[in-house]
C-alpha cells in the first residue's frame, strides 16, 4: 500500500510526551497581604501583577495527583498621594486531584494561567486583599517514540492584549472554553 502525502512531508522518528489524561482546575481564591508597620497604610490599589509562577505536580498514587503553584504578587497602592510597592509570595495548593490513568513513574505537566483580578484595602488599610484567578491544565504524561510524517509548523499569529476581569468573568471565561486553544 502506497502512502499518499504532500511532497514536503518526510518520515521522522520523534520522542515526545504522550498525554494519557488531563483535567482542568478553576478557582478564584482571595489572598491577604499585610502592610508592614513601617509602610504607610493603603488607601487605593493602583495595580496588581503576578510574576515568578512555578507549578509542580506529583503523582502520589494511582489516579491521584498533588498540585502546588507558587507565585509572587506585586501590588502598587496609593497612600494619600504617594505610590507604594509591595510584594508577597503566595501559594495555591490542591491535594488529591483525581486523574484517571495517572500512575507513579509518569510525569505531571501543569499549564498555569494565574491572574490578579482585583485588590482592595481592608482592615483600615493595614491589609490588601486580592482575588486571584487560577486556571490550570493538569496532564499525566510519559515519553514515547513515534514515527510520523511531518514538517515544521508555520509561524503563529500575533498575540492580542486581554482586558482586566473580575472573579465572575474569570469563571465564565474558563467554563466557556476561552482559555483552551
Amino acid at each position: 500500500m502506497k502512502c499518499e502525502y504532500e511532497p514536503d512531508f518526510q518520515r521522522e522518528v520523534i520522542y515526545v510526551n504522550k498525554v494519557y489524561n488531563e483535567c482542568s482546575i478553576i478557582d478564584c481564591p482571595t489572598y491577604r497581604i499585610p502592610i508592614p508597620p513601617t509602610y504607610p497604610l493603603a488607601v487605593n490599589i493602583v495595580d496588581c501583577a503576578i510574576t515568578n509562577i512555578v507549578a509542580e505536580g506529583v503523582i502520589v498514587g494511582n489516579d491521584e495527583i498533588d498540585v502546588v503553584v507558587n507565585f509572587v504578587m506585586n501590588v502598587e497602592y496609593d497612600s494619600n498621594g504617594t505610590s507604594q510597592f509591595i510584594q508577597q509570595t503566595a501559594q495555591y495548593r490542591r491535594r488529591g486531584v483525581r486523574l484517571e490513568g495517572a500512575v507513579p513513574g509518569m510525569n505531571v505537566v501543569i499549564l498555569p494561567l494565574v491572574r490578579c483580578l482585583s485588590c482592595r484595602a481592608v482592615d483600615g488599610g493595614t491589609v490588601i486583599e486580592c482575588d486571584v484567578g487560577i486556571y490550570l491544565i493538569v496532564k499525566a504524561v510519559a515519553l514515547v517514540q513515534l514515527e510520523v510524517l511531518g514538517r515544521f509548523a508555520p509561524e503563529p499569529p500575533e498575540c492580542e492584549q486581554v482586558s482586566p476581569i473580575g472573579c465572575a468573568e474569570w469563571f465564565e471565561l474558563a467554563e466557556s472554553g476561552a482559555f483552551w486553544p
